[in-house]
């Protein structure tokens, strides 16, 4: 019995593009209503778009791919300094509770002063979603689904598939060779990492039983890098927050040990050293050697 052949390159493009664009805007509402989990979501779901649009720029118009990239990408950045003040809000909270503190001066300084913070950013997104360039980034998008063209689109799909995710695993490898110790060069390989994640999903959504076993491990190998750098980064920024309003407080005359306490434990659970990385890009490494 012969096995089912590879779907054609424009319909598996078209299918990842168009389900990214999708929802993409089926989180925008939540988003702007404030729903829980609503800004991260949306947040994600706009990573997700500029990551497929990316992976598949050479199959598609590549300035138009160039221009919806950097309009989401400003979108994306506006939408991260809410979010940002978001998940510090949420970290703060839980670490005061975990130390039976829910109200004085170190929950306003914490969580009440961010929450407020996190309302007026929120507040603007809302604003920004109703501006000119906001509907324009928005038209863009409509007419650029609406209108797909994928190049060589009677293709095989499974050879486009193998060289997009070559790429990408290949652009991992790369950062990780850059990754230097400093924040810039960490962040790439996270957002390295992070594409790689995305674009494997999203083929692995569109076709699962194409290159089903070197998808999957590319898709749990880009998590891993994305998710322990994150973590690491998110911690420390987290215990620089918490330093620096202890040193508001210690200017208010206000006691600092639960400040102190936090900062010290945030950084004794995520460690001294950035986070071991040799066992996911060691995956990525085979899954793409397997891909030919």
């Amino acid at each position: 019995m012969s096995s089912r052949p590879d779907p054609r390159a424009g319909d598996l493009v078209s299918d990842i593009v168009r389900t990214a664009a999708a929802e993409m805007e089926s989180t925008h509402r939540p988003m702007l209503e404030d729903v829980p989990d609503g800004l991260h979501q949306h947040r994600t779901r706009v990573r997700r778009l500029r990551s497929v649009l990316a992976g598949f720029r050479g199959s598609l118009d590549e300035p138009a791919v160039e221009r919806l990239r950097v309009l989401y990408a400003e979108w994306g950045r506006q939408l991260g300094v809410a979010r940002d003040v978001e998940v510090l809000a949420a970290a703060a909270e839980k670490a005061l509770e975990a130390r039976g503190i829910a109200d004085g001066p170190a929950f306003e300084r914490l969580v009440d002063e961010p929450r407020a913070e996190y309302a007026r950013a929120h507040a603007r997104l809302v604003e920004m979603s109703d501006l000119r360039r906001a509907r324009e980034r928005a038209r863009l998008l409509a007419h650029f689904v609406g209108d797909l063209r994928v190049t060589d689109a009677d293709s095989d799909a499974g050879v486009l598939v193998s060289t997009v995710l070559r790429h990408e695993a290949r652009r991992v490898r790369r950062r990780a060779r850059e990754r230097d110790g400093t924040d810039a060069t960490v962040h790439a390989l996270r957002k390295a990492g992070r594409r790689l994640r995305y674009i494997a999903e999203a083929v692995a959504a569109a076709a699962p039983d194409l290159h089903a076993a070197e998808v999957s491990a590319l898709a749990e190998a880009g998590d891993a890098v994305h998710d322990r750098l994150g973590a690491y980064r998110d911690a420390h920024t987290f215990a620089a927050a918490v330093r620096r309003h202890a040193v508001l407080a210690g200017r208010a005359g206000e006691p600092t040990d639960v400040y102190d306490d936090i900062e010290r434990s945030t950084l004794e659970d995520i460690g001294a050293e950035p986070p071991a990385l040799a066992e996911p890009l060691a995956r990525i490494r085979e899954a793409r050697r397997a891909l030919g």
